[in-house]
Order: structure tokens, then C-alpha cells, then sequence
């Protein structure tokens, strides 16, 4: 792995940095405060859809850059360093844009995929997580027939007819474009009997539930979706029918690398907050950052950002060049960038000290955003059960996971 970025990597890394310094984080403050439908930055994706940034994934021959997971990890970062919850918002609409470029029919990608491309401000809604099923699908868990999703999709003529409830949808009520699994077959566990269907936001029999009032994140919007009776046409199921666990898990790789990034994010706005400060502030006749113990805190911060940062690129070139090793490293990455990002975020409000917790200071919004990232889409502590899993299936694979597989002796 080579750490020398292309000149493209450090393009985009320079647009999102400005754009993150300069337009996101002048606004996430106040938008953070705000209530519902309110608090969406309808402003700030557009500027990033003019940037090129969110459609950036979508493949070159369909208009977008054709980025590798590495460069959206670099990407993410620096949005993330704007606002954690805008990064969430764009990094569903590279998801969901690969999707539509490379997983969906020739018909349904000339349905879909120019409006998407045209549209600055077009989102897209992935959903997949129920009130009684989530983390268990990253697992996953399909131990009995109750197990997974129970929204259902019914082939009636022409038309899937759409019953059921999604919930923690992000983007769910700002999406053009709803990117929905849906049990097509209850006979046989979740996994054997998924589909996955495009559902218009404008379609009869579909409405937004309520509106997650979150602790942090709050720029990125998370509702319930609701469909009674929801008709979609039958050419809008995507790739063969029951075939929708397959296709998640095509989409899936990366989902780890992309919250590490924000996490990451999160880490180096507060480490940035934390150094201007110690700066500027001046206690015992010097300034904090000449004080030997705040110098050292400051010290451990940057090293444990930039271990985390190896890791996260680690990561990200093995979803792209290492198959066998990515899920193991992707779990490492969601595990310690989003313990990270609480632990520094709780050093920088100590370095403030009173100031860090009012609710006017950006520390005590970092920190928020740092408690909340640990747990959407998959918790940390899920992450720990299926990395557990996988080292229990190689215990002949070293602490390293180097590509290479060593050969034990005799």
C-alpha cells in the first residue's frame, strides 16, 4: 500500500478541507439547534453536489469520478471535521448512486440514475433497519423465521404491493429516491427471502412517520418511513427477487470505513479546537500549550489520530484490493475511531473546562455528535461480536491480517 496520495486524492482532499472549513462548520452550530425539518442542509448539499462531491462515486462513463473507497475515506474526514451529520447525509448518496449505477437494469439505471446526476439536490434513503431489527442484520442474525425485517412486499400483477414500517431511515424525509428491502418470500429466513425495490418519495401509500429527535448528529435527518399499501411497479425490483441480501451485502463493503472517517472527524475538529485553545489561553503566566502535562495530552491526541488514521486507510484499500481481510479490518476501524472520537472529544471539554459544556461552544456539540456515532448503523459493540467471529474462524491468521496467509510450522 502506498501512502502517497494521487493528485486527485489531494484535489478533492483540498475541496472538502475549504469547503468544510469555510461552509460547513460557519453553519452546523445554529443548524444544530434547530428542530425537524429545520435543521436539513438543503444549502449545503447543493454546494457539495456543485463540487462534484455528491456524486463523486458514481462511475466516470456515468458523470461522476469513479472513486475508489480510499479517496471517499479521505473525503469523509474532512466533512466530517465541518459536521459529522452532513458527512452521514452524502455518504448515503454515494452509496446509493453506486448502487444505481452498477447494480440496478439498463431501463431502471436511464430511469433513475440522470435525474439523480442532474439534480442537486437529489438524496437517497437506504432502508433497511425496523424497530425490532437492525444491528442483527450487520451480523447478521437469521436464526428463526421472526428474525429480520418484517415490512413485506407482495407481487400483485404489475405492481409489488409495499406493507410495513422502517425506522432510523437517514435522509428519509429529504430522498427523492428510497433504496427499500423488503420480505418477499416468509416462508424461509430473512436472508433467503429479502428483495430490494426503488420506491419514489412521491409514491401513493408512502408518508413519513415520526421525525428521531436525536442527541447528536442532529444535521443529519433520521425518520420512520411508512407504507400501507404501496404500490411500485414490478420492473422497480432490483436484480433477481430474494436476492436482496446479496445485493446489500454487494453495496455493504465500506460502511465501516465511512463511519470511521466521520468518527475520525469528529476527533481532529476537537483536537483542533483543543490545540487553538491551549494556544491562545494563558493560566499561571504562560500559555496552556507550554505547559508540559497539557502539551503531552495534546501530544497523545494527534498520535492516536494519526494511529487511526492508518488503520481507516488499511481498511479502505482492502475493501477495494483485499476481500479476504476487509469485514475484520472494517470492524477494527468502527471499533476504535468511535472510542476514539469519545475519548478526545471528553479531553478537549476538560482543556475548556466549564466553557467546553455550554451549549453555545462547539465542544459540547462535538460531543454530542461523538456519543452518537458510536451507535448508528451497526453498534460498536456488534462490530466486536462479528470481528470476534471471524478471528474464531482463522485462528491461523496473525493479529496483523496481512493479505498473506503465514504457513505454521511442521
Amino acid at each position: 500500500m502506498d501512502f502517497e496520495l494521487t493528485d486527485e486524492q489531494r484535489r478533492l482532499q483540498q475541496v472538502a478541507r475549504e469547503f468544510a472549513y469555510h461552509e460547513i462548520r460557519p453553519v452546523a452550530l445554529e443548524l444544530d439547534r434547530k428542530q425537524g425539518r429545520e435543521s436539513f442542509p438543503a444549502e449545503l448539499v447543493r454546494r457539495a453536489s456543485r463540487l462534484g462531491l455528491r456524486t463523486m462515486r458514481v462511475p466516470r462513463e456515468h458523470g461522476g469520478l469513479g472513486t475508489d473507497l480510499l479517496t471517499e475515506a479521505i473525503v469523509m474526514e474532512e466533512i466530517a471535521v465541518g459536521d459529522c451529520g452532513f458527512a452521514m447525509t452524502l455518504a448515503h448518496a454515494w452509496r446509493e448512486g453506486y448502487l444505481l449505477a452498477c447494480h440496478t437494469s439498463p431501463e431502471q439505471r436511464q430511469r433513475f440514475l440522470p435525474e439523480f446526476m442532474a439534480d442537486d439536490t437529489y438524496l437517497t434513503a437506504y432502508a433497511l433497519t425496523e424497530e425490532h431489527a437492525g444491528s442483527d442484520h450487520g451480523l447478521p442474525y437469521a436464526g428463526d423465521l421472526e428474525a429480520g425485517m418484517r415490512t413485506s412486499a407482495v407481487l400483485d400483477g404489475d405492481h409489488w404491493v409495499i406493507n410495513g414500517r422502517k425506522r432510523f431511515i437517514t435522509n428519509g424525509n429529504v430522498a427523492r429516491l428510497i433504496v427499500l428491502f423488503a420480505r418477499t418470500d416468509p416462508t424461509v429466513v430473512w436472508t433467503e427471502g429479502i428483495s430490494c425495490l426503488l420506491v419514489p418519495s412521491d409514491t401513493p401509500g408512502l408518508r413519513v412517520g415520526r421525525f428521531e429527535d436525536k442527541l447528536g448528529l442532529r444535521l443529519n435527518q433520521n425518520v420512520e418511513l411508512i407504507f400501507e399499501d404501496c404500490r411500485v411497479p414490478r420492473e422497480n425490483l432490483v436484480g433477481a427477487p430474494n436476492r436482496g441480501y446479496e445485493l446489500a451485502e454487494a453495496v455493504g463493503p465500506g460502511s465501516k470505513v465511512r463511519e470511521g472517517a466521520r468518527a475520525l472527524g469528529v476527533a481532529r475538529a476537537c483536537y483542533e479546537h483543543a490545540l487553538s485553545w491551549c494556544q491562545e489561553r494563558v493560566q499561571g503566566g504562560r500559555r496552556l500549550a507550554e505547559h508540559q502535562l497539557i502539551a503531552s495530552i495534546l501530544a497523545e491526541m494527534a498520535t492516536e489520530i494519526e494511529l487511526a488514521r492508518s488503520l481507516l486507510w488499511r481498511a479502505a484499500w482492502a475493501v477495494d484490493h483485499d476481500p479476504d481481510h476487509h469485514r475484520p479490518l472494517e470492524d477494527m476501524v468502527k471499533q476504535a475511531t468511535s472510542e476514539l472520537a469519545v475519548r478526545i472529544a471528553t479531553r478537549t471539554m476538560q482543556l475548556f473546562g466549564a466553557r467546553g459544556a455550554l451549549r453555545e461552544h462547539p465542544v459540547e456539540k462535538l460531543m454530542r455528535d461523538a456519543a452518537t456515532i458510536m451507535l448508528p448503523p451497526m453498534g460498536t459493540y456488534a462490530s466486536l461480536v462479528r470481528l470476534s467471529r471471524w478471528l474464531l474462524a482463522h485462528p491461523a491468521t496473525g493479529p496483523l491480517l496481512s493479505a498473506a496467509e503465514p504457513q505454521l510450522a511442521g
